[in-house]
């Protein structure tokens, strides 16, 4: 009678004696069950076995625990360490687990230190390579960083370096700057140029030279041109014996005698009946028959040519051929050359 009494409490919730009835909560039944005390390994969550825990009683090791955790990107145990540091939460550990962590981090350790040694023969090498253009003193060279940090990543891979992103082109600058005192950067638009102090003035005198030569060629090419377009060329239908001079101007003449057999005014005076005269002709004449006042349209497939500028030359050339060859095919071909007429 008891027992059915008792299961009958059991199923309707066991009421109080007050009639009130009794609530199981979790919490309630967490005090109720034994708590464990024991410690556990802080890496290992195991309690001590056969191994002794030993209290974190350094900031050193938790210095190097959480160097190791942030370099392994161990995230479970970064978890454990935000809670503060080992000595405030009283962490305990293996000697084992500790040094199985430490362990962990030493190949890494050792591969950085292999990349640092690589990046330093590089650098090395690099530094040794500027020097060396620096003592010559037939050059003022003026560096790229950009080219500078592609040389300096080929030697890296040249060595067995793994480089994964772009060199850092500001650190590498600096590092040159630090290493040789004499070194300056200037920057020009988005570009860094590298160059040695005593190389500024060459190298401005250079650039200016080479300005200086670019402005005679454009001059030069300016007056052969309006002479050029201001003489006019007819052909009657007749080669005279000097229609071929006639048609080019002294000036263009004069010049391309100048590049053909240079400007040595010994050598023009003994070049003046040979073959070499004829050659210039051959040249002036395909200029002036080639020349054009304005730019042709890049899209423009097709070749036009003034009469006032059709030379003896081309002309000469399209009569033979077709008189010897009949062939239209092969004027076409010469033509779209600029070579002769159609």
């Amino acid at each position: 009678m008891f027992d059915q009494q008792s299961r009958a409490e059991s199923a309707s919730g066991q009421q109080s004696s007050t009639g009130t009835p009794t609530v199981h909560t979790r919490s309630a039944a967490a005090h109720r069950l034994p708590q464990s005390t024991e410690p556990i390994c802080f890496f290992c969550n195991k309690p001590a076995g056969t191994a002794d825990l030993h209290e974190a009683a350094t900031k050193e090791i938790d210095k190097n625990v959480r160097r190791c955790a942030t370099e392994l990107g161990d995230t479970e145990l970064l978890a454990k360490l935000s809670a503060g540091d080992m000595i405030a939460i009283e962490a305990k550990y293996h000697r084992n687990c500790l040094r199985a962590l430490y362990n962990k981090i030493r190949p890494a350790a050792l591969k950085d230190e292999d990349a640092d040694r690589l990046h330093g023969i590089a650098f090395a090498e690099l530094v040794v390579f500027m020097e060396d253009m620096h003592v010559d003193e037939d050059n003022a060279p003026v560096y790229k960083l950009s080219d500078v940090a592609n040389l300096y990543k080929t030697r890296l891979e040249q060595l067995g370096a793994t480089v994964t992103n772009r060199i850092h082109t500001t650190r590498l600058k600096d590092r040159l700057l630090s290493v040789l005192p004499d070194l300056r950067a200037h920057s020009q638009g988005r570009d860094t140029l590298l160059l040695f102090e005593k190389d500024i003035g060459p190298a401005l005198k250079k650039a200016c030279d080479h300005d200086s030569d670019a402005m005679q060629l454009v001059r030069a090419a300016q007056v052969v041109r309006r002479e050029m377009f201001q003489t006019r060329f007819t052909f009657d239908g007749a080669f005279h014996a000097d229609c071929q001079k006639d048609s080019v101007t002294p000036s263009l003449l004069a010049l391309v005698n100048m590049i053909l057999d240079g400007a040595n005014i010994k050598h023009q005076t003994k070049l003046a009946n040979t073959n070499t005269t004829t050659a210039a002709l051959t040249v002036s004449q395909l200029l002036v028959f080639n020349s054009v006042k304005h730019a042709r349209s890049v899209e423009s497939t097709s070749v036009r040519h003034s009469r006032e500028r059709e030379t003896p030359l081309p002309l000469y050339l399209s009569l033979k051929i077709h008189a010897v060859t009949r062939s239209r095919g092969l004027i076409d071909t010469l033509f779209s050359l600029g070579m002769c007429v159609i």
